[in-house]
């Protein structure tokens, strides 16, 4: 085989692998995973500096992956699961979560995934804008203190606005009446 003149511990494929081939592979000490996802294979190649090639053929000493420290199967549950930790330089990672009930679960996901997404946002775009209608208020509270200062033709359209974002702000979150009744008047209404 090929692919054992590069020493592997480990061979993981998308595709399936012959019974001949696995029994090559773990008779050279290598264990072998097949029929992975193709996203989990891209994560583990990200996560361990590998590159995914196509066929054997293809394979060069540059495109394993020396990075993953320590792999190794875990039975969590009724399932075995295929851990690659201690990487030395990762650029993807894993969360496995668990929970009582396939519902609770999809909800930690999505509050996860969310979470995940904010702070990915955060990093890519450090700038944060408050909610609660604090950007409303503030261009609202703006515009009043610059008013006086407009050409009087434009005063009645600032009045407009100003009006019309604290109404927004009210209409669209009523529980929160008291902080912005908070906030307006320690902005000077």
């Amino acid at each position: 085989m090929k692919i054992l003149k590069f020493k592997p511990d480990v061979v993981i494929t998308e595709k399936g692998l012959s019974d001949l081939a696995c029994h090559y592979l773990s008779k050279a000490g290598v264990t072998a995973i097949r029929r992975l996802r193709k996203t989990d294979n891209n994560r583990i190649a990200k996560a361990c500096g590998a590159v995914i090639v196509n066929r054997p053929d293809e394979l060069q000493e540059s495109d394993i992956g020396t990075g993953a420290g320590l792999f190794e199967v875990k039975k969590i549950g009724d399932e075995f699961f295929t851990f690659i930790v201690d990487c030395k330089d990762p650029k993807a990672c894993t969360v496995l979560l668990r929970g009582p009930s396939k519902d609770m679960l999809n909800e930690v996901e999505r509050n996860l995934q969310d979470a995940m997404v904010v702070a990915r946002n955060i990093l890519k775009n450090p700038k944060l804008v408050p909610g609660g209608g604090a950007a409303e208020l503030t261009v609202s509270a703006t515009l009043k203190q610059k008013n006086p200062k407009l050409v009087p033709r434009e005063r009645p359209n600032a009045k407009s606005l100003v009006t019309a974002l604290v109404l927004l702000q009210k209409e669209t979150s009523l529980k929160r009446k008291d902080i912005i009744s908070a906030f307006v008047s320690c902005i000077g209404s």
